[in-house]
């Protein structure tokens, strides 16, 4: 019978992850393709190419999956034998890899922009969510002792000369993703004009069609300079943070952070000046007198390439921000570890007869302050008393949905964030009924939520909740020392490293913020910004909920309660993207009803988040 029902679910897994996805993803692009107003692809050849790429990859990692490891690719019915060869010497999660080659190549043959710039990247977003968020940690507990090596790794962090290969490599990866990131700015980005400025004008002509190659030389000599493998794995990773980042800022507001001029409408228009300070930097760490050198041909670069660009002062200014950024990324991350530790161990606390206020109460409160500041900028003080409403009624919500999902004798009033999303439903009928245009606020409010979440996020670090599971690194665990943090007083885990997963969700939700920020100011409906938002809120919590250690949340088949409501968080925006909602243009007018409402709101939130009744026994009488 149990052989009959695992094959049965063998069945239906292969027949969801085969069938239903594929043909959902179809459905999705086919429903939004008149939202996304972005230049296709044309080239049915490349298109091919990466469909039948992608089938055979994906073919070939199922084969040896099959043969070396004596089962089938199901995350439910995992192999029982870790495969280290075929594919899986090639690539890390091959048949990722060819779902994402095949979506692509069918996307392009289609001629459809949102499958390409839509549904594509929300896929391989998902899938690395997947593997980090669940896969990774599963195979580490299924196979503690196995580890894999593959042909693109980076060279490993030794003082020592780096073999052809690891040169290669290394290379490889740095001109993929200029190569991406160039050719994706040109298809999105094209001529936009600059905000302000205007290129550097030489005494020299600098009309040569030779001339870009001169930066690609430079570039690839690089990898062959280098003498050490920590140097030159160094280098890799930076210059990948710096494209990422480059092409990030460039998508969402290209007439501060795109000002790269196409040379000839070709795919490399230049390599980046902050690539190129990186590695003149990478250099002067093994030899001054050759960095000397390199220092020279780079500032001879850099001029060049300023005659090209839109505005020597923008594309100057964000190429030395986008360098330091990169150059100083762990640096940034350590300091922002060590800022989390401390406040995460700053609990303080004020009783005035039976009435206690704690200091993490500011924070949410201060949150919510700005987030409904910003959104009142946004649509203006008709909409302030609405949106003031809205929150009351989201963090009621919140409060319920936490009470029957953690609710307990020492947890009196604790809050749920997917309560949040609930009360969302009945915060929209509420302002309905009141006269207001749903869809308006329901837009605004997933503009600013992701940051009002973020600053959030400091009342968990000192109340200890949303915390980590042990981790043994030191450069990446915090530690809880507090007695009233909920990380010594329920988990009991003091002075244990913890992965910092409120500091994970600031990081994750500070980026989609700019995101629908940019959505919003150009034009796209209420509920297309909604839908986005539940979709990439949900994948952050995913991989979030997979590093935290709270006690008191469910294991459901494997996954962590509020890894499935993030997943249904992810279907339902899916849902939301397709709905049909007019845009209104709006012009704002604030005044003293949006500040006055900000105010209010933020009190509400303080007192709601950072004021009980320390000597009740009373439901929702005590935060701790």
């Amino acid at each position: 019978m149990n052989k009959i029902l695992t094959q049965t679910n063998k069945t239906l897994y292969a027949i969801i992850f085969l069938i239903i996805v594929p043909v959902l993803l179809w459905l999705w692009a086919t429903n939004t393709e008149d939202l996304i107003n972005l230049p296709v692809i044309e080239s049915t050849l490349a298109g091919w190419i990466l469909i039948i790429s992608g089938v055979l990859l994906m073919a070939w990692a199922m084969f040896y999956l099959k043969k070396y490891g004596k089962g089938l690719p199901m995350n439910a019915f995992p192999p029982p034998r870790f495969v280290t060869n075929g594919p899986y010497q090639l690539f890390r999660h091959p048949i990722y890899w060819g779902f994402g080659l095949l979506l692509t190549g069918y996307f392009i043959i289609t001629n459809s922009a949102s499958g390409l710039w839509l549904v594509t990247p929300i896929t391989i977003l998902a899938m690395i969510a997947l593997v980090v968020g669940y896969e990774a940690i599963d195979l580490k507990k299924r196979f503690p002792n196995e580890s894999i090596t593959t042909l693109l790794d980076l060279p490993v962090k030794m003082n020592e000369p780096p073999s052809l290969r690891a040169r290669l490599v290394s290379l490889c990866w740095v001109a993929a993703s200029l190569l991406l990131s160039n050719f994706i700015i040109a298809k999105l980005v094209g001529h936009s004009a600059a905000i302000l400025g205007k290129p550097l004008v030489l005494p020299f002509p600098t009309e040569n069609q030779y001339l870009p190659l001169l930066t690609v030389l430079f570039i690839l000599a690089i990898p062959f300079v280098i003498k050490r493998k920590d140097l030159l794995r160094s280098w890799v990773i930076t210059s990948i943070i710096a494209v990422c980042i480059s092409t990030f800022t460039a998508l969402l507001y290209p007439g501060v952070c795109a000002q790269y001029l196409p040379f000839q409408h070709a795919i490399v228009y230049f390599v980046p000046i902050f690539l190129i300070l990186l590695t003149v930097k990478t250099i002067f760490k093994q030899s001054k007198q050759v960095g000397a050198i390199f220092s020279m041909i780079a500032v001879a670069l850099m001029m060049i390439q300023l005659t090209f660009s839109r505005s020597v002062v923008l594309h100057a200014s964000s190429s030395i921000i986008i360098f330091l950024l990169a150059d100083n990324y762990f640096r940034i991350w350590i300091f922002l570890k060590k800022v989390a530790e401390k406040i995460a161990n700053s609990w303080k606390e004020w009783v005035f007869g039976k009435i206690r206020v704690i200091n993490h109460g500011f924070y949410v409160g201060f949150g919510s302050f700005l987030g409904i500041l910003l959104a009142g900028i946004l649509v203006g003080d008709t909409y302030s008393w609405a949106i003031l409403i809205f929150a009351f009624v989201v963090i009621v919500f919140s409060a319920l949905w936490a009470q029957i999902i953690e609710g307990s004798e020492k947890l009196k009033r604790p809050y749920g964030y997917y309560g949040a999303l609930v009360g969302i439903i009945f915060a929209s009928f509420v302002v309905w009924a009141m006269g207001y245009n749903v869809w308006i606020i329901i837009g605004v409010i997933s503009v600013v939520m992701p940051w009002v979440q973020g600053i959030g996020r400091f009342r968990c670090l000192v109340n200890g909740c949303c915390h980590g599971d042990k981790v043994a690194n030191p450069d990446i665990g915090i530690k809880y020392f507090h007695y009233r943090s909920r990380v010594c007083g329920i988990s009991h885990l003091k002075g244990e490293l913890l992965h910092p997963t409120p500091l994970y969700a600031m990081l994750w939700l500070f980026l989609v913020g700019f995101i629908l920020l940019s959505l919003w100011y150009n034009n796209f409906s209420s509920s297309f910004i909604f839908g986005l938002y539940l979709i990439l809120t949900g994948i952050g919590r995913f991989v979030e909920e997979a590093y935290r250690g709270e006690v008191q949340t469910p294991i459901i088949k494997g996954l962590r309660l509020y890894q499935w409501t993030a997943i249904l968080s992810v279907l339902i925006g899916i849902i939301m993207t397709v709905i049909h909602v007019e845009f209104v243009y709006i012009t704002s007018d604030v005044g003293w009803e949006t500040i006055l409402s900000a105010i209010i709101g933020g009190l509400f939130t303080a007192f709601a988040m950072g004021v009980d009744f320390p000597y009740s026994n009373a439901r929702f009488s005590r935060l701790v």
